[in-house]
């Protein structure tokens, strides 16, 4: 019945009805910070794909939001190719690899490998926002200036980002300008020599002592590309991460069939037995981000710093926070559900962790927000706004049904109310 459902919900029949001429195009970009949102919906106009978006998104959080998103962080991404019908993972995720459970970095190659994947842009294009709201401060944000306020006691006192942000020990008013010279530094020199230049040569050996780390460890330092875990519902997929941490991967497929077949009102508190999560205690903290371009490709990307804040430890002269490794997956979740018939993304969504929630916060506020999306096709915001307050994680998602008429796809983005993050609709015309 669930699988009917979602086939109802989601698919109109097996016909490739998946354009109307004369309608406009849609587009769909969503982060946990504004400005990142932003930036992604400005790639899109500019003719970039979802991998463009979504990359260029996580690097403008690097700035924007360093308690959650770090060029020594990572995470892991969820890709669907509408073209090529196939869904794939990139996982960039920060394992423990030196003192103290300090990560390699390894945000920069999975980025680059997102983009490679699930992108048309030249790599300088997708990194220059960032570097220039690092040099010309956007202001502090809503969701930043909230971290900063939970979690700025765990920056060093002689971290260049606590001296930017938390200047006489007071947090700054949203909105105030502070610029990162040494993080716009950087992202620079990762602009104009490529993103070899953060795992070899000087730019590589400053880091790798800086952290604590094998420079040959870093110097090898690849992603994993794999395909998915996927869950079949009729005539669309459900994709999730392939990864080993707990909280991720095959157990996440087993919370979502052990709650599918329930009432909808038991299918939170079966997840959440089933993942282990308590609803209290530390956690990593995540940042989601998710697009969903003009030709129907979708990226949904779940980062850290494995703490918030990571370490609180800024590597000199770098801007860069020396970030947490992660060993479970609770920190968030990337899912789509697409059409691998006709090619299409019907939802995307990524739930996170605030870093007081508990273990296993990012997972369950995915999995109980996805459910009713693809099992009973409730829209995305009646599904954000009926959340219960004090439901663990925090989700943003799009979730889109398509017309039994006219096989036009109608789409719905949110966030979740205790963040504040920003979804944008991108409007264009098709090409003909």
């Amino acid at each position: 019945m669930g699988a009917l459902a979602i086939a109802a919900s989601l698919l109109t029949g097996c016909v490739n009805t998946k354009f109307k001429t004369d309608a406009l195009v849609q587009s769909f970009v969503i982060a946990d910070e504004p400005r990142a949102a932003s930036i992604g919906r400005d790639v899109l106009n500019q003719g970039g794909r979802a991998g463009d978006a979504a990359v260029a998104m996580a690097l403008a959080m690097t700035v924007t939001l360093p308690s959650r998103v770090g060029l020594a962080g990572g995470g892991v991404c969820v890709l669907f190719d509408a073209a090529k019908k196939e869904a794939r993972t990139v996982d960039f995720l920060p394992r423990p690899a030196g003192p103290n459970g300090v990560t390699l970095p390894t945000l920069p190659r999975g980025l680059y490998a997102v983009q490679a994947l699930a992108g048309v842009q030249r790599w300088e294009q997708v990194i220059s926002p960032a570097e220039q709201l690092a040099q010309f401060s956007p202001g502090v944000s809503r969701a930043f200036a909230q971290d900063l306020a939970a979690f700025g006691n765990r920056l060093t006192a002689d971290s260049e980002i606590r001296k930017h942000f938390l200047a006489g020990g007071a947090v700054p008013a949203v909105g105030a300008t502070i610029n990162q010279p040494e993080l716009s530094g950087t992202l620079s020199v990762l602009r104009r020599n490529g993103v070899g230049a953060f795992y070899t040569g000087p730019l590589a050996t400053t880091l790798a002592q800086g952290l604590g780390v094998d420079p040959a460890a870093l110097r090898a330092y690849q992603p994993r590309v794999t395909g998915t875990r996927s869950v079949p519902l009729g005539l669309v997929s459900l994709h999730l991460a392939d990864t080993d941490l707990p909280e991720s991967g095959a157990a996440l497929v087993q919370a979502w069939n052990a709650a599918a077949d329930l009432p909808p009102a038991q299918r939170a508190a079966r997840v959440a037995s089933a993942l282990g999560a308590t609803g209290q205690g530390a956690s990593a903290a995540g940042a989601g981000l998710m697009v969903i371009d003009r030709d129907e490709n979708g990226v949904a990307c779940a980062l850290t710093q494995g703490a918030p804040f990571g370490t609180g430890r800024t590597i000199a002269g770098t801007g860069v926070l020396a970030a947490q490794g992660v060993e479970r997956g609770g920190f968030g979740t990337p899912a789509l559900v697409a059409n691998a018939i006709v090619g299409r993304t019907l939802f995307a969504g990524v739930g996170v962790a605030n870093g007081d929630d508990g273990p296993a916060a990012g997972p369950l506020a995915l999995l109980t927000a996805a459910l009713p999306a693809a099992l009973d096709g409730v829209k995305g915001d009646v599904l954000l706004n009926t959340r219960p307050a004090s439901a663990p994680g925090r989700v943003n998602l799009v979730a889109c049904q398509v017309s039994n008429e006219d096989g036009i796809r109608y789409c719905q983005p949110g966030t979740d109310s205790r963040g504040h993050g920003l979804a944008v609709l991108v409007e264009s015309v098709r090409e003909r």
